[in-house]
């Protein structure tokens, strides 16, 4: 009789973004665009994820500081809407990401208009980050018990098994999916699910309201529907 191999358990961390100054900021469009090559990839990263993790900041209509600088700073909007239709989770690495960017502000400053030239209402400064990750001490091994303990997970929790679990991942595969693997053929159709999930296109909550919403219906009698 062949043995069942043991269920290895979910066990849930949390995420942390320390801010760092960089000490390089820009006021024009221009100094924008000539500082992108030079800071580090944890600003990039700080800027266009780091909003999630940052609960003062109000929900915008903007999905990254870049946007929403070109909206508020410059009165950009033309621009705003373009910087925000990046979806890093779409790009391979930082160093593609940084390029899309490059050449959005090339070509805007390439148009010459007022915008190119003129000083924003507020100066954008740069922010690396240095991310740090927690043991929770929170574990489950249980189907059924899944979803319940994903929803009363926190969001930094969220944050770093689903969204940044996939910028980990070489497959681009989140953490929930991951374990859920294990299982088989009894998953599959849940994982199928979770990975059409667009991970940049919601705020946090209303990703994570999604992503509880599926698993509570594949895995609510033991991952059949």
């Amino acid at each position: 009789m062949k043995k069942q191999s043991k269920t290895v358990p979910f066990c849930f961390k949390e995420c942390s973004l320390l801010p760092i100054s960089t000490g390089i900021r820009a006021q024009t469009l221009r100094e924008l665009r000539s500082a992108i090559p030079e800071i580090p990839e944890s600003s990039l990263y700080y800027h266009f994820w780091g909003r999630m993790l940052r609960p003062h900041i109000p929900e915008s209509e903007f999905n990254n500081d870049f946007a929403s600088w070109a909206d508020s700073g410059l009165g950009d909007i033309e621009l705003a809407e373009e910087l925000s239709a990046i979806n890093p989770v779409k790009n391979q690495n930082l160093d593609e990401l940084r390029s899309i960017l490059e050449d959005i502000l090339e070509a805007r400053l390439e148009a010459g208009d007022f915008t190119s030239w003129k000083k924003a209402d507020r100066e954008f400064y740069f922010i690396a980050c240095k991310k740090f990750m927690f043991d929770t001490g929170r574990r489950t091994e249980c189907l059924e018990d899944f979803p319940v303990a994903v929803k009363t997970s926190s969001r930094q929790s969220f944050f770093h098994h689903f969204l940044d679990g996939r910028r980990r991942s070489r497959e681009g595969k989140d953490d929930f999916s991951l374990w859920l693997e294990q299982f088989g053929e009894r998953t599959e159709d849940i994982r199928a699910r979770l990975s059409r999930v667009d991970s940049y296109l919601f705020s946090l909550g209303e990703l994570k309201g999604q992503i509880v919403t599926l698993l509570e219906k594949g895995l609510g009698k033991g991952g059949t529907e």
